[in-house]
C-alpha cells in the first residue's frame, strides 16, 4: 500500500514544483486569448520644435480615440510653434492634432493649449482632459464645452461614472468629484501617486479603487492605497522591494500593480504580492491595462509591450521597440491596443489590432 502513497504524494508534489512564478496562480483555468496582433506605429512632432510626447489615452470606441500630451509643430512660416497641440484624435480614418484649451490662471479668461496629463471618457460623448495646470477641459461629442479648476495636480484620472472621477497626482495628491464639487483626499504621503483604477466587485456590488505612488526616480519606496468614497487607506506592499507606477485588477479574481517589476495576487486579502522584478520583463513598467484576467497589456521603457493571454505573457518589443523612447500609458478594449508615449523627440502611437 506504501507505493500508490507515494506516487500520489509524488504527483502532488510535482504539481507544486512546476508552478511558474512568472504566471498568475488561477483558481480555475481561465479561457486563453489569442496573441496574434499587427501593430502600427504613429509619429508626430517636428525635431527642431521641440520634445514631443503623448502621456494617456482613451478607446472610446474603434473609431473614437483620445490620446494626450504635448506635440510640437512649426508654425506657418516655419519657426517653432510654442503653442502645442495637447491631444490627437482619431475619427476612425484619420488621426487630427487638436489645441484643446485652458486657463492660463484660473480665474482668468486668457486660455492656452497647454500640455496635457490624463484623458478619461465618461460614456460615449463626453471626454475630461487635464492639463499639467491643474484644470480640466470637458469635451461633449469633440466640441470643448467646459474648463474645470482642480484643487489638486492631476497625473491621471479614473471614472467611476458619468458623473463621478477620482483623481491623483503629484506629493500625495487624490480628489473626488461628484455633484459638480471637488473634494480633497488625504493620502498621508508626500510620494507622487502616478495611477489609479477602479472596478466593480461582482460579489459585493461595490467599487473597489486603488492607486499607487512612488519617488520619481530616487528610491525604491512604494506605497498602494485602497481608496473608499473619500478616504484612502494605505494597504500592504509585502513582496515588493521597489517603486510601483501603474495598477489594474479585475475584483476577486487578478490584481496587478507594476513598475520596476510586474506583481500579482488573486485577491486583496491575500498576504503575498508574487514575482520578482525581472520575472515578466526586464524593462521598467509604466502602465497595465486590462479588459478580463486572460486580456492584459503592459507597456514600458524601449517600446516593450507584453501580452497575457491567460495562460502566458508575450513580448512584442521586436515589432514594437523604441531605440530612444518608451511608452507611457496605454489602453485596451476588445481587441485593440492603443500605447503612447514617445521617441526622441517624437510623439508615438501605436496601435495593435487582434
Amino acid at each position: 500500500m506504501k507505493y500508490p502513497f507515494l506516487l500520489i504524494l509524488l504527483l502532488i508534489l510535482s504539481q507544486y514544483s512546476c508552478q511558474s512564478p512568472t504566471e498568475p496562480i488561477q483558481n480555475s483555468p481561465p479561457d486563453t486569448t489569442s496573441n496574434n496582433f499587427t501593430f502600427q506605429t504613429f509619429t508626430f512632432g517636428a525635431s527642431n520644435a521641440g520634445s514631443s510626447h503623448l502621456s494617456d489615452v482613451a478607446i472610446i470606441s474603434d473609431t473614437n480615440i483620445w490620446c494626450v500630451g504635448a506635440v510640437y509643430l512649426d508654425s506657418a512660416n516655419g519657426a517653432p510653434d510654442p503653442n502645442a497641440y495637447n491631444a490627437v484624435h482619431w475619427d476612425g480614418s484619420n488621426w487630427e492634432l487638436k489645441k484643446i484649451q485652458f486657463y492660463t490662471f484660473c480665474g482668468q479668461q486668457q486660455t492656452g493649449s497647454y500640455p496635457a496629463n490624463a484623458v478619461v471618457s465618461l460614456g460615449d460623448s463626453v471626454v475630461w482632459i487635464a492639463s499639467i495646470n491643474s484644470q480640466i477641459a470637458i469635451l461633449n461629442g469633440g466640441r470643448q464645452t467646459k474648463i474645470m479648476c482642480v484643487p489638486v495636480s492631476v497625473s491621471k484620472m479614473w471614472a467611476a461614472n458619468n458623473s463621478e472621477v477620482y483623481t491623483v497626482g503629484s506629493i500625495g495628491q487624490i480628489s473626488h468629484y461628484q455633484n459638480g464639487y471637488w473634494q480633497k483626499i488625504a493620502s498621508g504621503t508626500s510620494m507622487d501617486i502616478f495611477d489609479i483604477w477602479g472596478s466593480t466587485n461582482a460579489q459585493t456590488g461595490k467599487e473597489e479603487i486603488l492607486a499607487v505612488a512612488s519617488y520619481p526616480d530616487t528610491s525604491a519606496q512604494r506605497k498602494i492605497f485602497q481608496i473608499t468614497g473619500t478616504s484612502a487607506t494605505e494597504i500592504s506592499s509585502n513582496g515588493i522591494n521597489w517603486d510601483l507606477e501603474s495598477v489594474w485588477f479585475k475584483p476577486e479574481s487578478q490584481y496587478y500593480v507594476a513598475g520596476s517589476g510586474i506583481y500579482q495576487k488573486n485577491l486583496l486579502s491575500d498576504s503575498f504580492w508574487r514575482n520578482k522584478p525581472l520575472d515578466i520583463t526586464k524593462y521598467y513598467t509604466n502602465c497595465i491595462r486590462g479588459t478580463d484576467i486572460n486580456n492584459v497589456v503592459a507597456v514600458g521603457s524601449f517600446g516593450e509591450v507584453i501580452h497575457y493571454n491567460g495562460v502566458r505573457w508575450t513580448s512584442f518589443i521586436n515589432e514594437t521597440g523604441l531605440a530612444d523612447g518608451e511608452y507611457l500609458s496605454v489602453a485596451v478594449k476588445g481587441n485593440e491596443i492603443v500605447a503612447v508615449g514617445y521617441n526622441g523627440a517624437k510623439a508615438v502611437i501605436l496601435v495593435g489590432k487582434r
